[in-house]
């Protein structure tokens, strides 16, 4: 239940400290405090799924509708309300084998009904989000528009943000997260040297128009896109790992030349012919069935990665759980009936649904199978009129509803996601959970952003240039000493300091290349072609690479595999054997003092300059070695591996 715990509206430090024990003061709200007694206790039978009586627990209109015995609740009064007759007196949950509401839930759901049926929603309308909507706006203002709204949170809250992070951290950060790898020796060196005050934004703006910030965001929605482990091709062939490289490399295209999210967006959803003319094809193969198009494959990987909604649920059934029906689920399928094949090609227009504009619910699903379904926007009340019949090709009204800047959707899923990606959390947590009862933390931010990228007309590199120069993103993942572990959760919750993370794969090989000067880095097991722990051998380095070094995607803070991760990185050959880097470096630098390779060597990996107790050490080091070159090889060694350098601080 721990996701319903959500920082909603204005509440005490006591909240933000103690979970759902909530001050006593606060009241109760539906979302954060009524529903998830509600999901463990009742759902399974007055739910989507199974509704008993006929009534329906999930929404407040279906409550006040109630069911076959009336409405459930009336909105002041829970002594007239049937809900809370039946939980006081433990008619609900029904049945003796049922745990009952314990005396705390009990006062809540009371309070709740008592209170006139608040919600956080309700709390969240009419927001300010401090910029009006429309204009696009200096990225300086945005960015100070956020902090702004944070910092009247954290008050409210009785927080205090972390300061701002030093240059040598903010440096670290801001490359790893906008090109994918540490700075080399030279860059660090030249941006901390630059005393001018303008350094953090013309370093944001130098990186942002690097081809390399296309490659990261490439790399960062490939891998959002690929499930695991990618379908196979024929009988457990060759899985189409390039395949994706290339779709993630023609996004990071895409991106570098400023086209805008829509028009990218666009490009995927309406794309046909063959993979080699159009490597985004690939997305409706990784999100169909064993590699083959599949309609509902398909919505449910759209209205995850380009709306922020999880419908899945509501495939067989009306979700139990959210407020999605079986019919909204195939009605965004039938946009996509008219399409067949698979990971390689598309065709339009010969799909398993014959008459444009509608599908079958398939045999497969819980129920109404065989029922046909008319293809519908989600959730939407005015919907733009389209002729099925007519359109050649129904993803294109489909996406012309998509990408407009009216869109419930579309801009909200981006910059949230986007907020996730340089903060490890959403400002709606999880990030593919839009929903009535799943509010955001920080509505006017979430809404400011979402108008800003849509007056931008969907210009990526602006959203990150907006991030990337408020204090927000600059802040220090350090806490002030005594500060608890519940405080500190509170804090980074709360977006008032930075969470530690670490590397995720890709970052550390595009760093480790650097940092080697080997475009080819191959840690595989042995020269032979190989793999730790798997059946069969792994030709691609790179693959390999990804199964050892891959980081839990819902959390930044977590390797999969930190046991085959250390190991690598302490006795792998390839990483002992010393770099290019480093030996272009002593043979331009021939009069070079041991100092100066210090500072060059922690300058490349760690982006900063030695302590002078590193330095020290690292004389002690070197004098007890009898081959310089030797030693500084294992200096090297050392600190790639070092804590310090799998994480972004």
């Amino acid at each position: 239940m721990r996701d319903w715990r959500l920082f909603v509206g204005c509440v005490t430090v006591v909240s933000l400290l103690c979970g759902n024990a909530m001050a006593a003061e606060t009241p109760s709200l539906l979302e954060r405090d009524v529903l998830p007694i509600l999901t463990k206790n009742c759902l399974g039978c007055h739910g989507g799924l199974v509704k008993e009586g006929k009534l329906d627990l999930r929404t407040v209109p279906a409550m006040l509708q109630g069911g076959e015995s009336g409405p459930a609740i009336e909105a002041g009064d829970s002594a007239k309300s049937q809900l809370w007759q039946r939980i006081q007196s433990d008619e609900m949950p029904a049945g003796d084998d049922r745990e009952k509401l314990s005396a705390r839930e009990k006062v809540i759901i009371k309070a709740w009904i008592d209170g006139g049926l608040p919600t956080v929603s309700e709390q969240q309308t009419n927001v300010d989000t401090l910029l009006p909507a429309g204009t696009r706006h200096d990225a300086g203002e945005v960015a100070s528009a956020v902090d702004r709204h944070l910092e009247s949170f954290l008050k409210t809250s009785e927080l205090t943000a972390s300061s701002l992070t030093d240059d040598e951290e903010f440096l670290r950060r801001v490359y790893l997260d906008l090109i994918g790898r540490v700075p080399t020796a030279e860059q660090a060196a030249a941006f901390l040297d630059n005393t001018k005050p303008e350094r953090r934004a013309e370093l944001i703006d130098s990186l942002l128009a690097s081809p390399d910030f296309g490659q990261q965001f490439g790399r960062t929605w490939r891998e959002w896109v690929c499930p695991p482990e990618l379908p196979s091709d024929g009988n457990a062939g060759t899985q189409p790992y390039s395949e994706a490289r290339t779709f993630g490399d023609w996004m990071g295209k895409k991106v570098a030349a400023n086209e805008p999210w829509d028009k990218i967006t666009r490009e995927i959803l309406t794309a046909s012919g063959e993979i080699k003319n159009s490597p985004q094809i690939i997305f409706f193969g990784l999100a169909g069935k064993g590699g083959s198009i599949s309609a509902d494959g398909t919505s449910r990987a759209v209205a995850s990665l380009f709306m922020g909604v999880q419908i899945q649920c509501a495939r067989c059934h009306d979700d139990p759980y959210r407020d999605w029906a079986q019919s909204e689920y195939w009605g965004l399928a039938a946009f996509f009936g008219r399409s067949q094949g698979n990971f390689k090609k598309i065709e339009i227009g010969k799909g398993p649904s014959k008459d444009p504009g509608k599908i079958g619910i398939p045999g497969s699903a819980f129920r109404n199978a065989g029922m046909t379904i008319d293809a519908s926007f989600l959730r939407t009340k005015e919907s733009k009129p389209f002729d099925a019949k007519a359109a050649k090709d129904l993803r294109t009204p489909f996406v012309d509803w998509l990408v407009d800047k009216d869109n419930a959707y579309f801009a909200r899923s981006f910059v949230n996601r986007t907020w996730f990606y340089l903060f490890s959390r959403g400002i709606v947590n999880p990030i593919d959970d839009f929903r009535e009862l799943n509010p955001p933390s920080h509505p006017g931010l979430l809404q400011l952003l979402a108008n800003e990228f849509a007056a931008s007309n969907y210009d990526i590199k602006h959203l990150y240039r907006c991030l990337c120069r408020s204090n927000a993103y600059q802040r220090s993942t350090r806490v002030s000493p005594g500060i608890d572990q519940p405080a500190r959760d509170a804090l980074t919750t709360a977006f008032g300091r930075m969470p530690m993370r670490l590397l995720n794969a890709d970052m550390l090989y595009e760093s480790l290349k650097q940092v080697y000067a080997d475009s080819k880095l191959d840690l595989r097991t042995s020269s032979k072609d190989s793999s730790v722990g798997m059946a069969a051998p792994v030709r691609d380095q790179w693959l390999e690479f990804h199964r050892r070094f891959g980081t839990n995607e819902d959390d930044a803070t977590d390797f999969t595999h930190g046991v085959a991760t250390m190991l690598t990185m302490i006795n792998h050959p390839r990483l002992l054997a010393g770099s290019s880097a480093l030996d272009k470096y002593l043979q331009a630098n021939k009069e070079h003092s041991p100092q100066q390779v210090v500072e060059w060597l922690y300058l490349s990996t760690l982006s900063r300059r030695p302590t002078q107790q590193e330095r020290d050490e690292a004389t002690v080091f070197l004098a007890e070695v009898n081959d310089s070159q030797e030693a500084y090889k294992g200096l090297l060694w050392t600190l790639v591996n070092r804590t310090e350098f799998i994480l972004i601080r």
